[in-house]
């Protein structure tokens, strides 16, 4: 399908990130800009797009002089050529003498017919007319957004009596979730915000961002560093195709820039230095434990624990030999952290001193990471790789306990139910998503679905419900769905009576079956057993690396001031 221009219109779903009930406020507050915000931000796009046509005049300098220097023979050309052009400016300073007497003449006769053709049409009027309503448009003034239509004054029919109704539509209840949804649509790169309630069936873009560049990744956190009592906030933090990590207020509608910004890009020619990643930025992770941390996996091959007090870098993991594609906090130990590379790795890392990790290598890219949150086994993580392979993990075992033959192409995304035990759903790129049992250790088939979402790109748990799942995928006509598998029977079957709720009879005996009748060929499952040792009260990496010093660079106590005790900041 092509656009209005004959392109190939372009439409996916990169990332998406759920909002916990609760968070977001019941009326959004809108954005009013004034003359001189407006001025200032268009000051600073003015200026960032004068230095993307720097970086290019730079290039094409740099390109100039390389091909002068290959060509030796260029100042003898230079030379040459302006011999013969001085020979030839004596020619020209003749035949120009001649032809301005001839062209005095002509403008005379000229003037004489354009005077008499604007005295009958008057056409210069006209223009001027035109001029002065199209600079009326172009002043700042006329471009400043309002909250509402009453304060606007060049609207005059006003809105007073519908405010109630439209009050209702932008409500945001204490039952809806929102969604927040990285969507590319042909060059715009946008925020979709989505209201989702499962009890009153809503779903719907409650309001959108544009963002200027496309994002790759996103994190909430309720953690906002410029409120000074640190009240519980609504915050997306997102990973883009630049290295400056954007952290947006979704409370906010109407919003055109960042609340803050986690980093800096460096200049080459006026020699100022960057900070934080160099490269775009491929995953985020919010530490709930320490919640003034954050964690950045980047292309440059690093990983960045940002400290959100400060708005600094406050300690660099360099262990990584490619890009970082996802990380993962322990959901009881503040300071381990679950990373996954493209140089087939995953590590574990004890962020209380310097690069101190434990490494499994894989059969490829490591495209998600996982811990098991609903579990007795508090050092179980679930890794997948580009293969469509799933690993099952135990920190303290050198080996993989199982693998698994999940999908055809890249498995993307990995989620675990956050109240059901043993619930697993993958997606892929070869577009389908599969739902799983690894409660007892061993990989159980349960259901495949096929959304027609495209190439699956994304995955995301409802944090508030245990069987609510969103994925996105690049088909440009449908490319986002939330899924309940409950609409499963053989996954209510399964799951339901582990969080207590009721299974749903059903007559159809066809219909009604077992999900053990369902499992996949078990030669694809490959299980290790290993005794496993005792649980100790120190992190397993710590104890696979006793011989490293600890270096307290970070410290992941609770932070003073902070959400979980809502105490007042202390400046």
């Amino acid at each position: 399908m092509e656009d209005g221009e004959g392109k190939e219109r372009v439409s996916f779903i990169t990332c998406a990130a759920w909002v916990p009930r609760g968070a977001a406020k019941a009326n959004p507050e809108k954005v009013e800009i004034s003359k001189e915000e407006l001025a200032r931000i268009i000051q600073e796009t003015k200026g960032k797009v004068e230095e993307l046509e720097e970086v290019e005049e730079d290039e094409s300098e740099d390109i100039e002089e390389e091909a002068a220097e290959e060509d030796g023979t260029v100042k003898g050309k230079k030379l040459v050529e302006s011999k013969e052009a001085s020979a030839t400016e004596e020619g020209k300073e003749k035949s120009v003498k001649k032809k301005k007497k001839k062209g005095k003449e002509v403008k005379e006769e000229e003037e004489e017919e354009t005077g008499d053709f604007e005295s009958r049409y008057k056409f210069t009027a006209y223009e001027d007319e035109n001029d002065d309503k199209m600079n009326q448009l172009l002043q700042i003034g006329l471009l400043t957004v309002h909250s509402d239509n009453d304060s606007d004054p060049f609207i005059t029919i006003k809105d007073k009596d519908d405010h109630d109704s439209e009050d209702g539509d932008d409500e945001i209840l204490p039952t809806d979730n929102l969604i927040a949804v990285g969507h590319v649509e042909n060059d715009a790169a946008i925020l979709e915000v989505y209201v989702y309630n499962g009890e009153g069936s809503s779903f719907y873009v409650h309001h959108d961002i544009l963002l200027p560049a496309v994002p790759l990744c996103m994190e909430w956190l309720n953690y906002d560093p410029g409120d000074e009592q640190l009240k519980p906030a609504n915050m997306m933090a997102i990973g883009s195709m630049s290295p400056v990590i954007e952290v947006w207020d979704l409370d906010l509608v109407d919003c055109l820039e960042p609340a803050y910004t986690l980093g800096k890009k460096g200049k080459k020619k006026k020699k100022i230095a960057g900070a934080g990643h160099k490269e775009p930025v491929l995953s985020l992770a919010w530490n709930r434990h320490a919640e003034h941390i954050l964690a950045s996996g980047s292309v440059d091959e690093t990983v960045i624990l940002w400290d959100l007090q400060q708005g600094t870098v406050a300690q660099q993991l360099t262990s990584f030999e490619e890009k970082v594609q996802s990380i993962s906090w322990h959901h009881n130990e503040a300071h381990t952290l679950l990373t996954g590379a493209c140089d087939g790795k995953a590590r574990i890392f004890d962020c209380r001193s310097s690069d101190t990790c434990k490494t499994w290598k894989l059969d490829g890219e490591v495209e998600c990471v996982i811990w098991e949150t609903v579990t007795d086994k508090q050092y179980s993580c679930v890794v997948s790789t580009d293969q469509g392979t799933l690993f099952g993990i135990d920190a303290r075992q050198e080996k993989p306990l199982w693998t698994l033959n999940a999908h055809n192409k890249a498995c993307t995304g990995i989620r675990m139910s956050p109240q059901c035990p043993g619930c697993l759903v993958t997606v892929s790129y070869d577009g389908s998503v599969k739902l799983w049992d690894i409660a007892d250790g061993k990989p159980s088939f349960i259901e495949e679905h096929c959304p027609t979402l495209g190439h699956l790109q994304c995955l995301a748990s409802c944090p508030d419900t245990p069987f609510v799942f969103c994925m996105g995928g690049d088909n440009k006509e449908n490319n986002f769905k939330v899924w309940d598998i409950r609409e499963s029977v053989n996954a209510r079957s399964r799951f339901c009576p582990r969080v207590g709720l009721p299974v749903d009879d059903d007559d159809d005996d066809d219909v009604k079956m077992e999900a053990e009748e369902s499992v996949e060929d078990s030669s694809k499952i490959q299980v290790i057993n290993q005794a496993l040792p005792a649980a100790s009260a120190s992190s397993p990496v710590v104890a696979a690396c006793q011989h490293t010093k600890t270096n307290s660079k970070l410290k992941f106590g609770k932070k003073k001031g902070g959400h979980l005790e809502k105490r007042k900041k202390k400046w």
